[in-house]
């Protein structure tokens, strides 16, 4: 009987050191750069991965639109955010400026601060434009941002009485190419809409530059060309809405050629087969309000004469 009573003891030390163990391993840790206000407690942290956020660079009550009331940029990269107790016997004024100041010594841009009625419509609409949970008729809010060589880091803090929240964003690029267009893709897309979006066709930035990683769907665009030598087609580019109008047509179309230039010199392709052209922000596959949809307006397509 003993031995058995040792043995549910010693269990039920043996899961509670399991779940010790596992609560420990899940408790929140900071972000590296910015460290919560002395006293505070970190109650949670989320990691967003790769997502897009607006951080606010103004306020204007009459502005008919969430975007307009509240003019932001728009930044894409590794999101986190942070949530915190704020110390009891502090005040919201000693939380903020004290965050302020420590982001201004580290190098950081204020791009808006706000306090209390100062922020006008914030309140109300902050959580429609970027998620923001933490709101009152008493708060102090601010972003900023901090530029170093090509590393870029956005900062959000909403600061409330009784707690506050951190959201740091660390721009970076999308990883693309990761789909790359197929012969079956191609025989699909032009068989039943007469066009195809030749995926996995990269360039560098603003540029007609085709990047080495375009190989792949280079590959399988001049195989399909090979098995199907009375085909003819056009190559078009294709650009977001950013940007100005006549850049973005040119570029379109010097991309569009170069596709039509590594097919014709490196594959061996027939140029009289080919035709380039560019159509710029004309023909959107998505909206140009997000960075995912420009993403896929910065396109190139195969279409058949």
């Amino acid at each position: 009987m003993r031995c058995f009573s040792l043995w549910i003891g010693l269990s039920v030390i043996a899961a509670l050191s399991v779940v010790e163990s596992t609560v420990l391993a899940a408790a929140p840790k900071e972000h590296p750069l910015i460290k919560g206000y002395p006293g505070s407690v970190l109650v949670a942290s989320e990691d967003d991965k790769f997502s897009e956020f607006k951080f606010v660079t103004g306020a204007n009550a009459k502005g008919a639109t969430d975007d307009e009331q509240l003019p932001n940029v728009l930044v894409s990269g590794n999101l986190m955010r942070f949530s915190y107790d704020s110390p009891k016997d502090r005040s919201l004024l000693e939380v903020s400026t004290n965050y302020k100041e420590g982001l201004e010594k580290a190098g950081f841009k204020i791009l808006f601060e706000c306090a209390d009625d100062g922020c006008g419509p914030l309140r109300a609409v902050i959580g429609r434009l970027n998620g923001t949970k933490f709101t009152a008729p008493e708060m102090r809010f601010l972003t900023a941002s901090l530029k170093q060589g090509d590393k870029e880091t956005y900062v959000q803090i909403n600061m409330i009485k009784p707690r506050h929240e951190i959201y740091i964003l660390e721009r970076t690029e999308m990883e693309r190419g990761l789909v790359v267009v197929t012969l079956e893709m191609i025989q699909q897309g032009l068989l039943v809409d007469g066009r195809v979006v030749l995926d996995g066709i990269l360039f560098d930035f603003d540029k007609a530059t085709l990047k080495t990683e375009s190989k792949p769907a280079l590959d399988a665009i001049a195989k399909f060309l090979a098995d199907n030598v009375a085909l003819k087609a056009y190559i078009v580019g294709h650009t977001d809405g950013t940007g100005e109008f006549g850049h973005n047509m040119q570029l379109s179309k010097d991309r569009a050629a170069a596709v039509v230039a590594a097919l014709v010199k490196d594959y061996k392709i027939a140029p009289q087969r080919l035709a380039a052209h560019g159509v710029g922000p004309l023909s959107p596959a998505r909206t140009n309000k997000s960075d995912a949809g420009r993403a896929q307006n910065r396109r190139v397509e195969m279409v058949e004469m």
